[in-house]
């Protein structure tokens, strides 16, 4: 069967079809100028003008058939089951149709699938219901949409007015941007007010692999199987038996392939189709993650000995000084972290949302080493979390966080908050990008 191309709703060629009403309040929100606009299709006398030229209004009876196969979708803004069908019978398929309304934003079609599951169709994406957890990923998703084309329509000015309302909505604290104390304050500052173009290039698990190479060497680097911006491009006869899956433009998007025999390839598919088209950056304004050009890389699948999942060591830096390491162990199984100075003590905070490792693990053989890596890729930045992996003996890099957990987090102690916030030096204020 031919691969099918996911559909993404960024500058795509779409027909829009609406009542007068519907259609004046869609071509007034500026999530439509994600697309370009072929037509539009409508029963009613209506004049839209699109990037100062006027779009040419179609009936639906009208217009070419043969153009349902050149576009990428059509937008429904006032849905019927009636008009569905319509566009079903001209040979449209349902990943094909959007879904929009002036009160509810983007919509969701859902279809029974043959084999007694649901098939969500959302925004050019299709998800497969067959479980809690299929739904909670669906969910995670719509809202992940939802609210970033609520987010693409602001001004930039705007982004501290949010920021500030969604810190106090978070944590009960107003924040007061022009005079942050906490770490987790600075973060937010950062966010919006240093999201510079090295950020973006280094946050980038693809495109930051070049910088290690000429600043540490590329023997730091887990070997690459592949990139792709398409998975049905991917031929995973050309992969091991065991690798790595992952998206380049945020964190948490990794799916991880012990054995390709029992791999579900059309689950995969869908997850990372839908993380494709989810612009990081947007969903907590982490600004400097909305310059990435999304893509899929394949790593090859490491491990520790004894441990069912690799071991991270993470190096919190602040301005070009490696300030204590975090631990996390067994995150498939029973995600477990401990923070430990620079000497391995252990330390006696904790991010709130984790549970504590209570194992004291052993100095590792090579960490005079990877301080020193952490120290030299940090410096020149306020804060960066610089991640390593240390496998028989050998140090492998893993990422870059400039934001970590987007500063929405709280420590056991506010104390610590507060201590940390008084090591970190914000750097001068610049523009922020817009989304």
């Amino acid at each position: 069967m031919e691969a099918r191309k996911v559909v993404y709703l960024r500058k795509k060629k779409v027909l829009v079809q609406g009542t007068a009403d519907s259609l004046q309040k869609f071509f007034s929100n500026a999530v439509s100028y994600n697309y370009e606009t072929v037509a539009i299709l409508s029963e009613d006398r209506i004049a839209i003008e699109l990037d100062e030229k006027d779009l040419d209004v179609f009936t639906p009876q009208a217009l070419p058939k043969l153009i349902y196969g050149l576009v990428d979708g059509v937008v429904l803004t006032c849905a019927k089951d009636s008009l569905v069908k319509y566009f079903f019978r001209q040979g449209l398929e349902p990943r094909k149709i959007f879904l929009w309304n002036a009160e509810e934003g983007w919509g969701n079609l859902t279809l029974p699938h043959k084999d007694g599951t649901q098939v969500v169709y959302f925004c050019g994406l299709e998800f497969h219901i067959r479980n809690e957890d299929d739904l909670k990923f669906f969910n995670e998703i719509f809202w992940r949409l939802q609210s970033q084309w609520q987010v693409k329509n602001l001004s930039p000015q705007l982004y501290p007015v949010l920021l500030e309302e969604r810190f106090q909505q978070r944590t009960g604290r107003l924040l007061d941007l022009n005079n942050p104390q906490t770490l987790t304050e600075k973060i937010q500052w950062l966010k919006i007010f240093d999201a510079t173009p090295i950020k973006s290039r280094l946050a980038d698990k693809y495109a930051v692999r070049s910088w290690i190479a000429e600043k540490i060497g590329d023997e730091y680097l887990i070997p690459l199987l592949g990139v792709w911006e398409d998975f049905d491009d991917i031929d995973f006869n050309d992969l091991p038996n065991q690798f790595v899956l992952k998206c380049n433009h945020g964190w948490n998007m990794n799916i991880i392939v012990r054995d390709k025999k029992t791999f579900d390839k059309r689950n995969a598919r869908e997850k990372i189709n839908a993380w494709l088209a989810v612009d990081f950056g947007a969903q907590n304004l982490e600004l400097h993650y909305s310059r990435i050009k999304s893509k899929i890389i394949a790593e090859k699948f490491m491990t520790n000995t004894g441990e069912p999942d690799i071991i991270d060591y993470k190096f919190w830096c602040f301005n070009g000084h490696v300030e204590y390491v975090q631990l996390d162990r067994a995150r498939s199984t029973n995600h477990v972290q401990r923070f430990y100075s620079v000497d391995w003590k252990p330390l006696s905070f904790i991010i709130a949302s984790h549970k504590l490792d209570d194992k004291i693990s052993e100095k590792p053989p090579q960490l005079e080493k990877m301080l020193n890596i952490a120290q030299s890729l940090s410096a020149g930045f306020s804060i960066v979390r610089v991640d390593l992996y240390c496998v028989k003996d050998r140090i492998y890099f893993g990422e870059m966080t400039f934001t970590p957990l987007a500063g929405n987090f709280s420590y056991n102690s506010e104390s610590i908050n507060e201590y940390l916030g008084s090591l970190l030096k914000l750097p001068d204020a610049s523009a922020p990008p817009r989304l």
